[in-house]
């Protein structure tokens, strides 16, 4: 394995440490992933996604599942503020 030296500002690096402890990883481990994943992109097709973003699309993926097989929570069915507080009606049912 070859070692590569990078020069950044002081603040970036401070930033660099917090995200890689937030994610429970190393700053050489994140440019790492982030080196590999612009190199298996086409050239010119430069866009590295984000564990936040990566996320969010994934759940998004998740969601749009769920919607065409009709599996969550429809709307109509909503109670008002009155039915969920509505013990006795709880009861009956």
């Amino acid at each position: 394995m070859k070692t590569i030296s990078v020069t950044v500002d002081d603040e970036t690096h401070r930033q660099a440490r917090i995200r890689a402890a937030e994610t429970g990883t190393t700053v050489s481990a994140m440019i790492r992933d982030i080196l590999t994943a612009l190199l298996q992109s086409p050239p010119g097709d430069v866009q590295v996604e984000t564990e936040p973003e990566r996320r969010r699309r994934r759940l998004a993926e998740i969601m749009d599942e769920f919607r065409k097989k009709g599996i969550g929570l429809d709307s109509s069915q909503r109670l008002s503020r009155e039915e969920v507080y509505d013990r006795d009606a709880a009861r009956r049912h």
